[in-house]
């Protein structure tokens, strides 16, 4: 499993909770591939990882 430091956790879920509007689906392996082009997040995070910085968001 890659690493995910606590630091990229919060930055991208900043990211998603200001531009949530901006993609065009929910599913988290689409939004990551979205970021992953952007250079916004590195490939090696997983899709599970990201999953679970969506729910953060939604909790939020």
């Amino acid at each position: 499993m890659s690493c995910l430091t606590r630091k990229l956790q919060q930055k991208l879920t900043r990211y998603v909770q200001k531009n949530s509007s901006r993609f065009s689906t929910n599913d988290p392996e689409c939004i990551r591939e979205e970021l992953v082009h952007k250079g916004m997040c590195p490939s090696d995070v997983t899709t599970d990882q990201l999953r679970i910085i969506l729910k953060e968001v939604k909790n939020s």
